[in-house]
């Protein structure tokens, strides 16, 4: 019971982490994109 318990606890941990990894990629490809439109 605990086994199961804390694999979800761990799947939940690399799914939201994952979830956050590509929220902050993706503002940063917003951010490069922004700096780059500016520069020209």
């Amino acid at each position: 019971m605990v086994e199961t318990q804390a694999l979800i606890a761990t799947l939940y941990i690399l799914y939201y982490s994952l979830i956050g990894v590509t929220i902050i990629a993706i503002a940063l490809i917003i951010e490069l994109v922004v700096i780059l439109s500016k520069s020209k």
